[in-house]
């Protein structure tokens, strides 16, 4: 179990097929092979004595740092840790600390230091294959009656559900370990009141944890939610070294206009879609640069708004950048200008395609007016990055898929009218 001074990495990847075929395997002498797990976000786990932290007076306790800043039922909290009690007999969360904002000048934060009801045992030792545990937990927080501070209340209950139905051999592009696994239960009523508002949440999670004795977290976990007896994943990740992938908290850049064909010197703007979970700065790059901003916008406002002077095609670049990294989304010839009363000319032109959905490495079978020349195809991830360019002859009429991973994509189809694009969902 994690210990003061622990700085434990860990990667989240993308929840593909191949992890939704392989995380079930139950029973003795399992072998489950992630290597192949495509990567996404890296965080890191970070562990103090709770002397080391802003609350010291919490007991002597392992505490592990969750937020800078955690918003819950509308009300912020600083300095988040969870405290944790390890022993020969459990590894248990039984304290929490934050710092509740009072809206005083002179006395801004008040720190909290509240001790669980009902500790919440995460693991009961020794885990030993077959073993079933259950226990119960209970954590309410109230905050201090500070004249023109917002009132807040937040209770969280419920019971945990420990099964080790398998042990064996995982392998993840961090290593190869031998492993239990532990399938978590969680079943909980959070309560939550802020300034008056009152909100009931009821959930039920699941977690599939790998644990090593190798490593002071989860060799691996898969954790998603469970509605209506059915446990739905949501995200798998795993213990690592450092990668060259974004931080966790890295922002994601995303846009879109609600055309991608215009006349000459229309007004378009492009939405801001970007995740930033902690504020960030936007930067606009379009190519070639004959356009003004309009609207009071400019290069680095979050949303957009320009007019194109000219025609032709042009990219559309959003670098999304804050305190944990950046994010670069590029669209290629996502803007076409014409002439004026031209859009209704190309708003001729349509094609379909089948199958949809379809199958990796599949056959496309396109359908279009034969008086249209083809050039080629686009295949794109749903970023507008090029997969794969596909030549075509004026004849062909279908085109075989490249090897992809399930997903959606986006197939542009460039002919002498013009260029469309419809969606397609690959199994």
């Amino acid at each position: 179990m994690p210990s003061n001074g622990d700085t434990l990495r860990y990667t989240v990847a993308i929840l593909d097929t191949a992890v939704l075929l392989n995380y079930q395997n139950a029973g003795p002498n399992q072998t489950w092979n992630f290597n192949q797990l495509l990567l996404q976000r890296q965080g890191v786990s970070e562990y103090k004595s709770s002397s080391q932290t802003s609350y010291n007076g919490i007991p002597n306790r392992i505490g592990e740092k969750i937020a800078d800043t955690l918003t819950i039922g509308g009300f912020e909290l600083y300095d988040v840790y969870n405290f944790y009690t390890n022993s020969t007999t459990e590894f248990a969360l039984d304290y929490r600390g934050a710092g509740f904002p009072t809206g005083i000048f002179f006395f801004p934060v008040y720190k909290i230091e509240a001790a669980f009801s009902d500790k919440d045992e995460v693991y009961q030792f020794p885990l030993n294959y077959g073993n079933i545990d259950t226990s119960t937990f209970q954590f309410t927080f109230s905050s201090p009656n500070i004249p023109s501070a917002p009132r807040a209340y937040y209770q969280s209950g419920g019971t945990r559900i420990n099964n080790i139905d398998a042990w064996g051999t995982i392998t993840t592009p961090y290593g190869t370990f031998q492993t239990i696994r532990v399938v978590t239960d969680i079943i909980r009523f959070d309560s939550i009141s802020f300034d008056g508002n009152n909100v009931g949440i009821p959930t039920h999670t699941r977690q599939y944890k790998w644990l090593s004795n190798q490593e002071k977290i989860p060799v691996l976990t898969v954790q998603g939610a469970v509605v209506a007896n059915v446990f739905v994943p949501g995200l798998v990740q795993y213990r690592d070294s450092i990668r060259d992938v974004p931080a966790l908290l890295a922002p994601v850049a995303a846009f879109n206009s609600d055309s991608t064909v215009y006349e000459i010197n229309k007004v378009v703007e492009f939405n801001n879609l970007s995740v930033s979970l902690i504020g960030g700065q936007y930067k606009w790059i379009i190519s070639p640069n004959t356009f003004q901003y309009t609207n009071n916008t400019s290069a680095n406002t979050d949303s957009l708004f320009v007019q194109f002077t000219d025609t032709g095609l042009y990219d559309v670049q959003l670098i999304a950048i804050n305190s944990e990294g950046r994010d670069t989304l590029t669209r290629e010839n996502y803007i076409q200008i014409v002439e004026p009363n031209s859009i209704k000319e190309l708003n001729k032109f349509s094609f379909t395609i089948s199958p949809n959905p379809i199958k990796s490495g599949d056959r496309i079978q396109i359908e279009i007016n034969e008086q249209f020349q083809l050039f080629d195809v686009l295949i794109k991830d749903l970023k507008g990055s090029i997969i794969k360019n596909i030549q075509l002859n004026n004849g062909d009429r279908s085109f075989e898929l490249p090897k992809v991973n399930s997903g959606i994509y986006f197939i542009q189809l460039n002919t002498s009218k013009g260029s469309a694009i419809q969606k397609i969902i690959v199994n």
